[in-house]
C-alpha cells in the first residue's frame, strides 16, 4: 500500500510538471494577447530597420525577380526572434536574405498575457521592388502599421465583422470541414482591400467564404507620418463547427 502511495504521489508531480511545462512553451497568436509585442521605437522603426538592412541579392536582380517573400516568426519571452519560416516564396535568393535580416533583428518587447511575458507568432512580408532600388541596393517593404484602423475600432471590429458576415459552407459542414484560413491583403491608400491572397488553405469552400467576406469589407484607413500610406496585412479566418462562427486566432 505505501508503495502505491508513493508511486500516486510521484505520478500527480509529474503531471503537475508536465502542465508547467506547457504553459511555459505556450505559443500565442499576436492578434490574441492582451498586449502586442512592440519592437524598440514602434512598428515604424522596425521597417526602417529592414528597409537599411536588407539587400537585393545579385541573382535575383539579374534574373529580374520581383515579388514579396511571407514570413512567419516567433517572438520569444525575451523578445528574441526564432523559428523564422519562409510562408511564401519568392525565390532561394529571397528568402534566404529577408530570413537573415529578421534573424538578427535587435530584440523586441514581449508579448504580455495576464501581465506576463508570453512567445507569440508574429506574421511580416516583404516586398523585393527592382524600380524601388537605391544606390545601396535595398529592397522596399510594405509598411505594415501596428495601429492600422478599421472604422475607428481596429483589428477588433473587423473580427467583429467577420463573425457577423461569414458564412459556414454546406459543403464544409458536411465534411466536417474545421481549421483557420490565412490571408494576406493590401490595405490601399483609398482604404479599399485588394490582392487577397490565402496564405494557408483551409478547403476551397472556406477560402472562397472567407475572400468573398473579406473584400466587403468597410475601408480601412492607414496612417503613417499623418500621411496615407499602403500597407499589407495578414490574419486569420477560423472555421469551427458547430457553430459558423469566424474568431481571431
Amino acid at each position: 500500500m505505501r508503495k502505491l502511495i508513493i508511486l500516486a504521489l510521484l505520478g500527480c508531480a509529474m503531471f503537475v510538471n508536465s502542465v508547467k511545462a506547457q504553459d511555459k512553451d505556450e505559443l500565442y497568436d499576436f492578434v490574441s494577447v492582451q498586449k502586442q509585442p512592440m519592437y524598440p521605437g514602434g512598428i515604424a522603426e522596425f521597417y526602417q530597420y529592414v528597409k537599411k538592412e536588407i539587400k537585393y541579392p545579385e541573382a535575383a536582380k539579374n534574373n529580374k525577380t520581383e515579388g514579396k517573400v511571407f514570413l512567419a516568426f516567433t517572438i520569444e519571452k525575451d523578445g528574441s526572434t526564432s523559428d523564422i519560416t519562409v510562408i511564401r516564396s519568392l525565390s532561394p535568393e529571397t528568402d534566404k536574405e529577408a530570413v537573415r535580416v529578421l534573424k538578427n533583428s535587435p530584440k523586441w518587447a514581449a508579448a504580455e498575457q495576464d501581465g506576463k511575458a508570453v512567445r507569440v507568432r508574429y506574421n511580416i512580408n516583404i516586398n523585393f521592388d527592382l524600380s524601388k532600388i537605391s544606390n545601396e541596393k535595398k529592397a522596399a517593404i510594405i509598411n505594415r502599421d501596428a495601429k492600422t484602423p478599421l472604422n475607428n475600432d481596429g483589428i477588433k471590429g473587423l473580427y467583429s465583422y467577420l463573425a457577423k458576415n461569414i458564412k459556414y459552407p454546406a459543403e464544409a459542414q458536411k465534411n466536417n470541414t474545421q481549421g483557420k484560413v490565412g490571408l494576406a491583403f493590401n490595405v490601399e491608400e483609398d482604404g479599399s482591400l485588394s490582392d487577397i491572397t490565402v496564405t494557408e488553405s483551409l478547403s476551397k469552400e472556406t477560402d472562397a467564404e472567407a475572400i468573398r467576406v473579406l473584400k466587403k469589407a468597410p475601408k480601412w484607413a492607414t496612417i503613417k507620418n499623418n500621411e496615407l500610406v499602403r500597407t499589407q496585412y495578414n490574419i486569420n479566418v477560423n472555421f469551427d463547427l458547430p457553430q459558423a462562427n469566424s474568431t481571431k486566432n
